[in-house]
C-alpha cells in the first residue's frame, strides 16, 4: 500500500515549506516534489484540490491586493508558492487525523512537551469539530435556516457561548484529571513508532533532490 508515516510526512512538509517559501522566482523544481506525491497518493489528489479551492479564498485577498497595487510579479510569487506549499501539504496529511501530527512529532524526538501541547490541542480540535457537526445537525433537524436576522445571529452567538463554556470546563476536568494521573509533561501511547518505509525514503529523496536543484538553480 502506498502509505506515507506521518513522521516523515511532517519532515517533508517543513522541508519543502520553508524552502519554497524562501524563494524568489519560480523553477521548475518546485512542481517535483508536488508531483511525485500525487502520483502515489493519487486517490487523494481530489480531496485535496477541493480543500486548496477553499484555501485560495484567503489567498485571493492578498493576490488583489498586489493587483491592484501594481505588483504583478509578486502577485504571481505569492499565489504560486502558497498553492505549491498548501497543495504538498494536503495531499501529504489527507487520511490522517491531528493526532497523527502530535504522534509524528514523538516519533522525530520532538520534546515530549511540546508534543503534549499539540497532542491536547489535537484533542481540542477534535473535540471542537465534533461539537460544531452536532450543532449543524440539530439545526438542521429542527428546519433552522440561516439568515440574515436577529434570529440567526441569536442563535450562533448562544453556540459560541456555550462553546466557550463548554472548553473552559473541559480544560479545568482534564487539568484536575493529570495532576490526579502524576503527568509531568509527556505522552505515553500503546501505539508503536512506525519505522520509514520504501516511500517515506523515496519522498524524502526526491525533497533533498528538489533542495538542491533549487540552490543551483
Amino acid at each position: 500500500m502506498r502509505t506515507i508515516t506521518s513522521a516523515a510526512a511532517l519532515l517533508a512538509a517543513f522541508m519543502y515549506a520553508v524552502f519554497t517559501a524562501l524563494q524568489t522566482h519560480i523553477f521548475i523544481a518546485l512542481f517535483l516534489p508536488p508531483l511525485f506525491l500525487a502520483c502515489i497518493k493519487f486517490d487523494f489528489v481530489e480531496d485535496a484540490l477541493k480543500k486548496l479551492l477553499f484555501l485560495n479564498l484567503f489567498v485571493a485577498i492578498v493576490v488583489v491586493s498586489l493587483l491592484i497595487a501594481g505588483d504583478y510579479e509578486r502577485a504571481l510569487l505569492i499565489f504560486a508558492r502558497s498553492n505549491l506549499i498548501l497543495f504538498f501539504v494536503l495531499l501529504l496529511f489527507c487520511g490522517k487525523s491531528e493526532f497523527d501530527i502530535a504522534m509524528a512529532m514523538r516519533d522525530i524526538k520532538c520534546p515530549p512537551k511540546f508534543v503534549s501541547i499539540v497532542f491536547f490541542t489535537a484533542k481540542s480540535i477534535f473535540l471542537l469539530r465534533r461539537e460544531f457537526y452536532l450543532f449543524r445537525r440539530a439545526l438542521h433537524v429542527r428546519g433552522f435556516t440561516p439568515k440574515t436576522n436577529f434570529l440567526s445571529y441569536k442563535t450562533l452567538a448562544g453556540f459560541v457561548g456555550v462553546l466557550f463554556i463548554r472548553t473552559w470546563e473541559r480544560s479545568d476536568a482534564l487539568k484536575n484529571s493529570m495532576f490526579l494521573r502524576g503527568f509531568e509533561g509527556e505522552i505515553y501511547t500503546l501505539s508503536t513508532r512506525k519505522v520509514f518505509g520504501y516511500y517515506d525514503l523515496a519522498l524524502i529523496l526526491v525533497i533533498f533532490a528538489f533542495i538542491v536543484l533549487g540552490v543551483f538553480a
